[in-house]
């Protein structure tokens, strides 16, 4: 499958670029890339359907003839008492006997029921279906590759939202520990604020982890060594969904998982086709050209040669198959009935599915414009918190809370923005369309 057009919807909605000068950036794009190519599922996927590719041919299906060379050659010594009608007796101990045949056989069935065609019909489904295959398999991959990205950028704009946090505790803890010296306040305060700091230190640590762990787990998407080190180069942007009515209608055409439930039916039908064949006459052309050469040392026949071609058709009646047939065909239908089940199943969990990821991008995009507007009113109250504090107008405890305001608004915005765009590629996912 061509992956040219890969990722150009996702890349389009979920991020806009950014410049690095750093050195091993690893942009996503550049990630899906390398993921479509060596992404081991993925060559999976390629090595079945190019299977199925070669196997759909009329050969297989059982349209072409079949022809066969023969050959052999027998030697034996007997005894010979042969005794024929004119009364001679001819009698004669370890006589040789020697036969060689060559032979060239062509057989041709020029009409089975119509099961070559059925067969022919049902290989081209099964060839579709691991096309779509590969479809379905890099969109999986592409979307895990998104979502570990993802997740990198996220933690990554934790981590830069807790270290400015931290630069406001310290702060706090440096004020705190010149009042606790020259008198005016209690070491409390100071006591407060290093105990801040040092949880947003382990939070800090963990957020570090976290990165570590997933780029770990992108390196294994990408088919790379574990410690391969890499930067990122995307920031992330809010943008908008095409309407719900609109993605629900595409499902049916563009979601690869319900594509190859549809190919399965057709395979089920055509293997429908294909039993029933058994019912009818089967027509077979013969031809072929066959030398069959015989030496004996004693007997009536010294000699006896015989070569030319020869040609014949045969036809064959099912009369009484036992009822296996009919039992077959029962069968058929009882899985043609389960496939159309397991369509509906498929198709009902995507549309959930999808108004779930809808409903999540619409709250957390609400979240997040909420956010984005509460987080400039927060610093500015952090601004104005930390200027009364240095001139003792507020509490401790007072500008304490203002900066807890500020590290909760913050992780409130970083967590529904990508929500928002965890939700966005899960539309894709469904849809399709991480992968043109």
């Amino acid at each position: 499958m061509n992956f040219k057009h890969t990722g150009c919807m996702l890349l389009g909605l979920l991020l806009g670029w950014g410049a690095s000068l750093a050195q091993a950036v690893l942009p996503l794009n550049e990630a899906i890339a390398l993921a479509l190519q060596k992404n081991f599922d993925v060559q999976l996927a390629q090595n079945d359907a190019e299977i199925a590719q070669l196997q759909n041919n009329w050969g297989n299906a059982g349209r072409l003839p079949t022809v066969n060379a023969t050959g052999g050659y027998n030697y034996s010594r007997n005894n010979l008492d042969q005794r024929l009608v004119n009364g001679t007796n001819i009698k004669r101990n370890g006589a040789s006997f020697e036969n060689q045949n060559l032979g060239v056989q062509g057989q041709w069935r020029v009409f089975n029921g119509f099961r070559v065609v059925a067969a022919k019909a049902r290989l081209e489904a099964v060839e579709r279906i691991g096309q779509t295959n590969i479809k379905a398999q890099a969109n999986q991959v592409v979307y895990n590759v998104v979502q570990t990205y993802l997740n990198i950028l996220r933690f990554q704009a934790q981590k830069a939202a807790t270290e400015e946090g931290m630069l406001l505790v310290e702060e706090r803890m440096k004020l705190a520990d010149n009042r606790f010296k020259i008198g005016t306040a209690a070491k409390s305060d100071y006591l407060q604020a290093l105990v801040d700091y040092n949880q947003a230190k382990n939070t800090l640590i963990a957020i570090q982890n976290a990165i570590a762990q997933s780029k770990t787990q992108l390196n294994n998407l990408l088919a790379r060594g574990a410690d391969d080190a890499f930067l990122t180069s995307d920031s992330v942007s809010s943008t908008q969904l095409p309407p719900r009515s609109t993605l629900l209608l595409a499902i049916d055409t563009l979601n690869p998982a319900l594509l190859m439930a549809k190919e399965q039916m057709v395979v089920l039908a055509q293997q429908a086709r294909e039993i029933n064949a058994q019912r009818l006459p089967t027509v077979t052309l013969n031809l072929g050209a066959g030398l069959n050469n015989s030496l004996n040392s004693a007997g009536f026949t010294l000699r006896n040669t015989t070569y030319g071609p020869n040609t014949g058709i045969g036809l064959a009646i099912p009369i009484y198959q036992g009822g296996v047939v009919k039992q077959q065909l029962k069968v058929n239908q009882v899985l043609q009935k389960s496939q159309q089940v397991q369509f509906d199943a498929i198709k009902n969990n995507l549309q959930t599915a999808l108004a779930n990821a809808y409903n999540s991008f619409d709250f957390a995009k609400d979240q997040f414009n909420l956010e984005e507007e509460n987080l400039k009113a927060v610093k500015e109250n952090t601004a104005i918190a930390m200027e009364r504090f240095r001139k003792g107008t507020i509490t401790t405890v007072e500008l304490r809370q203002t900066q807890f305001n500020l590290i909760e608004s913050q992780t409130r915005r970083i967590n529904a923005l990508y929500q928002m765009k965890q939700s966005e590629a899960d539309v894709l996912l469904i849809l399709g369309k991480l992968v043109e």
